[in-house]
């Protein structure tokens, strides 16, 4: 790659870069107006070219690449993603992210949990990041789960929904296999859990029951906490689950955080003892938690993200029912379950003026900011993308000098982060394809016949 001092500005325009300051956060450009200021470097982006040795190693890292699976990451590039399967051949220029993400994998695998948080703007590759470790978990034999926060159906003050997608999205891999939550209370029964409040007498209701029995499914809707307690133990219901009333009921209310955090530590302990190492919690959208206006509903969510980072991390003080915590009054339990295995990971969106995320940002040790990919990384993921793309249509072929007027146009205009730049790129290649096939014909700018 030949890179130089030029960039660019979506307002101001190409410049030329003068000067730095701030550890190379903000930059001292002149553009062609004849303006000169500093902005920060995130505002702008480096013109950059492609060569040939850059288009080899791309078809070296694209070899593997069938039709049908281009065609399904094309699409998945059109909404500025990377599907699931292929997030590794699709990460570029992540390598800070990618140590701290093997060292705290690395310490689970040793038995010892850890908190991490991912911050960055919208499209900064926060998700992305979250997907490459949900992939590098399963692949180290490890059960991992990805909660998507949401302010109205997923909000941390709800602890049951959060325990809920944790365990509708559950995943582990055993010979060859996936596995999910039901799979993994069926190898738990193997295991002593009858001191555990809630998995105790589920386990032991587990083993009695007849797997294609009509209340089984009454059951499992139940546990995984999708529908309650009074609907599988009604005497009224055709489908009554028989001997669960000694089971505690998934408790629906904003100061069960105990209660949710001892099962969540519980099944990072199972997880381990059945030999997959520990559990791994992706959770997403981490800002919601400063986005309740109601200040209970804040201070509930708020100790909810505390309790799992101290379970993560394993504080001894959270061992015993304690009144400095919150605690529901209908059955308090300890927010640890003898010796958790969990790894925690958030991605957010900063917002550095409110309490909330001030209150969880300052709990976690490890934080690491997204910042905007290198020109080396972009220039890589686009070449890349460009043999990808000739893979779903093999009829279509571009020139190595169109290449470089695409990358450049690109780079003139792709400042948005990482998710628009991928967007981008997918939006000109369809251009050019259709131009090449006649159907439409290419802005001038695109084309390089306008400055």
């Amino acid at each position: 790659m030949k890179s130089s001092k030029l960039v660019s500005h979506p307002v101001f325009g190409e410049g030329e870069v003068l000067d730095s300051r701030w550890q190379g956060t903000e930059l001292l450009v002149r553009f062609q107006t004849g303006l000169r200021l500093w902005l920060p470097r995130h505002r702008v982006r480096f013109l950059v070219e492609v060569d040939e040795s850059l288009l080899d190693a791309a078809v070296a890292r694209s070899a593997g690449v069938d039709r049908v699976s281009a065609c399904r990451m094309i699409e998945a590039f059109r909404l500025g993603i990377v599907p699931h399967q292929d997030v590794e051949r699709f990460t570029f220029g992540r390598d800070r992210e990618l140590k701290l993400i093997d060292q705290a994998l690395a310490g689970l695998d040793r038995g010892r949990g850890d908190v991490l948080m991912f911050e960055g703007e919208y499209g900064s590759g926060k998700t992305h990041i979250l997907e490459l470790v949900h992939h590098r978990a399963l692949q180290a034999g490890m059960a991992v789960s990805l909660v998507q926060f949401d302010p109205v159906e997923v909000s941390p003050h709800r602890p049951k929904r959060v325990y809920r997608e944790l365990v509708r999205n559950l995943r582990f891999i055993s010979e060859g296999r996936e596995g999910g939550f039901r799979e993994l209370l069926q190898l738990a029964t193997r295991l002593d859990l009858t001191d555990h409040v809630f998995f105790g007498p589920l386990l032991r209701k587990l083993k009695r029951l007849e797997p294609n029995a009509r209340e089984s499914e009454v059951f499992w809707q139940w546990v995984e906490g999708e529908s309650t307690k009074e609907y599988a133990t009604e005497m009224r219901s055709p489908y009554r689950v028989r001997g669960a009333q000694g089971i505690p009921a998934l408790y629906d209310f904003s100061t069960a955080a105990d209660f949710y955090c001892n099962i969540i530590s519980a099944i990072s302990w199972m997880s381990r003892q059945l030999g997959f190492r520990g559990l791994v919690l992706l959770l997403d959208e981490a800002e919601t938690v400063t986005r309740l206006w109601d200040i209970v509903y804040l201070s509930k969510s708020i100790n909810f993200m505390e309790g799992l980072v101290r379970v993560a991390l394993n504080d001894p003080q959270l061992r015993a029912v304690s009144d400095r915590l919150i605690h529901n009054q209908v059955r308090p339990v300890p927010y640890i379950y003898r010796e958790p295995a969990l790894l925690l990971i958030f991605a957010t969106t900063p917002t550095p003026g409110e309490y909330g995320y001030l209150r969880l940002a300052n709990s976690v040790r490890r934080r690491l900011e997204l910042t905007p990919l290198a020109e080396q990384a972009l220039v890589d993921a686009f070449a890349t993308m460009i043999r990808v793309y000739e893979r779903a249509y093999p009829g279509f072929k571009l020139p190595v000098e169109e290449q470089k007027r695409l990358l450049a146009w690109l780079g003139r205009r792709s400042s948005g982060g990482v998710r628009t730049f991928i967007k981008g790129c997918v939006e000109a290649l369809d251009i050019a394809r259709l131009r090449q096939q006649g159907i439409i014909s290419a802005p001038a700018e695109m084309s390089g016949r306008a400055g």
